[in-house]
């Protein structure tokens, strides 16, 4: 035998909740308590109160027991057990409780209808007492009310914005209607757009999606369409250009890097959020919008936006065990600045034709690299000696008069780094390329391929050279010194002559390239082995040369020598970075520490969106808008 519980529960007005389900005890305990099987929350019924248990032939039966001193009411009788026939349908009281027992639906199943016993006395009183507070008379119905006012709502809110959206989609919104959907004015950044919301909301009923964002925060343009792309945003009343935003990772490996938000109805809205199609790797899931204050926009002046408006991660809460999430991931873990892994430049280790082969190597371990040229920086460096000498003759109008220094080879760029030496502009003042006289003007050797050189060779001699060719022993210059070397006789080929002078061991190229000799003495056909030169070791990290500090002491004397230990370099193989604890004696420290101390955030040299290059300053977002008005 089994049984099943089937409670009523009355509403005033409305259908009885009727709710059923099967009892899994063979006997059922009656009680107030929460361990019951059929718990009735009445103070006049004990915690547990009494047991049904199955008898008679073929269990038609139930006996009724109570489990204590207290009694129940069997059939209008005060008892303490009862032996009740199921086909005569008994009924229990138990306090304010009944219990009617009828046949199942199944064969050897109990049907128990358990319902709260109606006082009359107290209905009547209710009724009154609602009646006498009522506005139903008073007003017209309120469920009429209530339909008018839904109907007032659907085509206000929802029926106007729609409309006025289809007829003017395409134009500036200038209405209202869409303004009693937004959550909040817009940011200053996005101010000027706060009347045109299709700019973003490019579909209708769609959260805005990255193409909206992209279009105008598109990275990789080149400087003429990213000046294009700032005066149309100008023009349009955008107070700076916008910063190009791009993606600091595959989106399926950030997402996969994320660590568990730890705030669990957080976690349940991103299920919901990815369970309908909504997800949470977009722009705007870290940019929030529409949470100005309107006060703060009008007076140009940003309002703070709280943890819980704008919910992101840090670097850190990525970056401290990425390890054990992204198993395959090149960057090493990095919790912060005290734990931050040493450098990892990028190493020429040799070349696949003309083209250099890059490595990531461990700074400890990438002590030289593949340049294809050969260079000193201590003889260049030394305050006396030919070069120095070399320099001071040379004087100010050549742009030296001192002992060579950093600057006089290697030139900032604006992007921080350095531009490439340049051997006309940087080396030629002393390692001179002049080959020849033509009516008193120094012809110089192009400096590239030995095939433009041979051609420019050709295409100089091509009429031979009457001014030294009646003379008994000619001079011809050498490129490269100041001395030369006179032809034997006539029949000296002045191209040949000329080029052995450049290539040849002790000629100028050979100086500081490798040149690769012809495999037919006879022949010409020189080579030079291929030159790389790296502009940035680090790119994924922004750092700046520009910034005073990177360049200059506390005192104002030049740093390039403290962090690159160059003068005692004689290859120009050898890797000359410094290793992060250099950076440790400013970054993370304090004023009251060292005079130069900066900040240890990751900001300082790595940017989410563009990662190795420095995160542009408002100042400098400010004169490259001044220069977008002179255009």
């Amino acid at each position: 035998m089994s049984f099943v519980l089937r409670t009523i529960a009355k509403r005033v007005g409305a259908p009885d909740i009727v709710r059923t389900r099967d009892i899994a005890a063979a006997e059922p305990v009656v009680g107030r308590g929460s361990d019951c099987d059929i718990q009735l929350t009445d103070l006049a019924v004990s915690l547990r109160h009494a047991v049904l248990r199955p008898a008679g032939p073929n269990n038609v039966k139930v006996i009724a027991q109570s489990l204590g001193d207290e009694k129940f009411e069997a059939n209008g009788i005060f008892v303490r057990s009862a032996e009740l026939d199921v086909a005569k349908t008994p009924v229990l009281g138990f306090g304010s409780h009944t219990l009617t027992l009828t046949p199942g639906e199944q064969p050897g199943q109990i049907m128990v209808t358990a319902e709260a016993r109606e006082n009359v006395a107290s209905t009547a009183a209710a009724a009154d007492q609602k009646g006498a507070f009522s506005l139903k008379y008073a007003l017209f119905s309120q469920r009429w009310l209530a339909w008018t006012l839904a109907v007032l709502i659907v085509a206000l809110c929802l029926a106007l914005p729609i409309g006025v959206f289809i007829i003017d989609r395409h134009k500036t919104i200038e209405t209202g209607a869409q303004q009693q959907w937004s959550s909040g004015p817009l940011s200053p950044g996005h101010h000027f757009l706060e009347k045109n919301c299709t700019a973003c909301h490019q579909n209708a009923f769609v959260s805005v999606r990255d193409d909206a964002c992209l279009s105008c925060h598109k990275a990789g343009l080149d400087k003429q369409a990213a000046l294009h792309l700032a005066s149309d945003l100008r023009r349009r009343g955008s107070p700076f250009p916008p910063d190009p935003a791009a993606d600091h990772a595959p989106r399926d490996r950030l997402m996969a890097a994320r660590p568990p938000d730890p705030n669990f109805v957080r976690r349940v809205n991103t299920w919901v959020a990815e369970t309908f199609s909504h997800p949470n790797n977009r722009c705007a899931s870290c940019h929030t919008e529409h949470v100005g204050d309107g006060k703060a926009e009008a007076a140009n002046t940003p309002r703070p936006v709280t943890p819980d408006e704008l919910r992101r991660n840090d670097c850190k809460d990525c970056h401290t065990d990425l390890k054990a999430r992204l198993p395959d991931a090149k960057v090493a873990n990095a919790p912060d600045w005290g734990h931050h892994p040493d450098f990892r430049p990028l190493i020429t280790v040799g070349f696949k034709g003309d083209q250099p082969v890059v490595q990531r190597i461990a700074i400890a371990e990438a002590t030289v690299q593949k340049t294809g040229l050969i260079f000193g920086h201590d003889v260049h460096l030394k305050t006396g000696g030919l070069v120095a000498r070399m320099a001071r003759e040379l004087g100010k109008s050549h742009g030296y008069g001192a002992p060579l220094d950093c600057a006089n080879c290697h030139r900032a760029a604006p992007d921080g780094g350095f531009v490439p030496v340049d051997m006309p502009r940087d080396c030629s003042q002393c390692h001179s390329l002049v080959f020849d006289h033509k009516g008193g003007v120094e012809q110089v050797l192009p400096h590239g391929k030995p095939k433009e050189v041979m051609a420019a060779l050709k295409a100089f001699y091509a009429g031979g050279r009457p001014e030294w060719a009646s003379a008994p022993a000619a001079f011809l210059e050498r490129p490269g010194l100041k001395g030369g070397f006179y032809r034997s006789g006539p029949a000296v080929d002045p191209v040949a002559a000329a080029a052995r002078a450049a290539f040849q061991p002790g000629g100028t190229c050979t100086t500081c390239h490798t040149v690769i000799q012809p495999t037919d003495a006879r022949t010409l056909n020189y080579g030079i082995a291929p030159v790389a030169q790296t502009n940035r070791y680090l790119p994924w990290g922004g750092f700046n040369h520009n910034i005073s500090e990177h360049r200059q002491d506390a005192l104002g004397a030049q740093t390039c020598k403290t962090c690159h230990k160059v003068e005692t370099s004689a290859k120009a193989e050898d890797v000359m970075l410094p290793k992060i604890a250099e950076c440790d004696t400013c970054h993370g420290k304090t004023k009251p520490q060292v005079a130069t101390a900066a900040g240890a955030d990751c900001a300082e040299c790595h940017g989410f969106h563009n990662p190795g290059a420095p995160v542009p300053t408002r100042q400098q977002k400010m004169a490259t808008n001044a220069l977008i008005r002179t255009q």
